[in-house]
C-alpha cells in the first residue's frame, strides 16, 4: 500500500513540478537545465508534506527529517539533471523525453532515500 500512496504522491509532484518546468521552457524560454531545477523546487514543500503524512504516516516530526529531507531530494534532483544533461545534450533526445526519463531516476532513487534515511 506505501507503494501505490508513493505512486499518487509522486504524481501530484509530477503535475507541480512538470508543470513549471514546462511553463518555464515554452513560455519563458529558459533552458531545461534551469526550468527543470525550478519546477523540483516548487514541488519540493508538497512533497515532503505528502512523503511525511500520507505515504510514511508520520505523524512526529523532528528536526533532522529537515536536512535528510532535503540531502534525499538534492542527491535524487543531482542524478535528475544528469540524466536529463545526458540524455538530451549527449544523446540528443527532445527535451520533453529526456525529462521523463530522468524522472523515473529520480523518483525511484527519491523513495528509497526517503524510506530507508528520511521518514
Amino acid at each position: 500500500m506505501q507503494i501505490i500512496k508513493y505512486i499518487l504522491s509522486g504524481l501530484i509532484n509530477t503535475a507541480v513540478g512538470y508543470s513549471v518546468f514546462w511553463v518555464l521552457l515554452k513560455h519563458f524560454d529558459l533552458s531545461a537545465e534551469y526550468a527543470n531545477a525550478a519546477g523540483y523546487g516548487s514541488a519540493l514543500v508538497v512533497a515532503f508534506a505528502l512523503n511525511k503524512i500520507f505515504v510514511f504516516n508520520q505523524s512526529t516530526f523532528t528536526h533532522s527529517m529537515i536536512p535528510r529531507f532535503i540531502f534525499a531530494f538534492t542527491a535524487s534532483f543531482l542524478i535528475n539533471q544528469i540524466i536529463l544533461i545526458i540524455t538530451h545534450r549527449a544523446i540528443g533526445l527532445p527535451v520533453e523525453i529526456a525529462q521523463v526519463i530522468a524522472m523515473a531516476t529520480y523518483t525511484i532513487l527519491f523513495y528509497l532515500l526517503n524510506k530507508r534515511f528520511v521518514f
